[in-house]
């Protein structure tokens, strides 16, 4: 079966940053499984994936920004010390998990938003203020993925259990 919209598609996959480094595999992580046509992938990796089928093999680099947004520097954040357990042990260089409340034009709470949950790399601690950069660690990166269909299945065919 050929790749196409609205198709269920298992991949094999290996995440390269710009300097060739491992960053994710499925190796690690388990395939990557995305309906086609949906707007899950970026659009390089879905056009190099139309009308593929099962066995298909490609590597492909996304430009800066094209995989994970470009670098914003309103991503880095000052949050007050004291707005963190006491007892937490935060340091440079961690990886935290902090909630955001969404907020309206002019930064005031929206009533009745629900949190949201990032993942924000420290850059300072001080007494007064953790600093945090909220963008995704590959924003504004070059990235490579290396991709290997391992199955197309019809949507109707995996609820009725009968996916391979």
């Amino acid at each position: 079966m050929k790749i196409q919209d609205g198709l269920l598609v298992l991949l094999e996959y290996t995440l390269r940053d710009a300097n060739g480094e491992v960053v994710e595999t499925s190796a690690d992580d388990g395939p990557m499984e995305y309906v086609h046509g949906q707007g899950d992938l970026p659009e390089t990796i879905e056009a190099n994936l139309f009308g593929q089928e099962r066995g298909h093999e490609f590597k492909v680099t996304l430009p800066e920004g094209e995989a994970y947004g470009d670098y914003n520097p309103d991503g880095l954040i000052s949050v007050p010390r004291d707005s963190f357990p006491a007892e937490a042990e935060i340091e440079k260089g961690d990886w935290i998990e902090i909630e955001i409340t969404p907020g309206d034009e002019d930064g005031a709470p929206v009533e009745d938003a629900e949190p949201e949950l990032m993942e924000a790399k420290v850059i300072e601690v001080s007494a007064e203020a953790v600093s945090l950069d909220v963008n995704h660690p590959l924003a504004g990166q070059a990235v490579t993925f290396e991709m290997k269909v391992l199955s197309v299945e019809a949507l109707d065919q995996v609820t009725e259990g009968e996916a391979n």
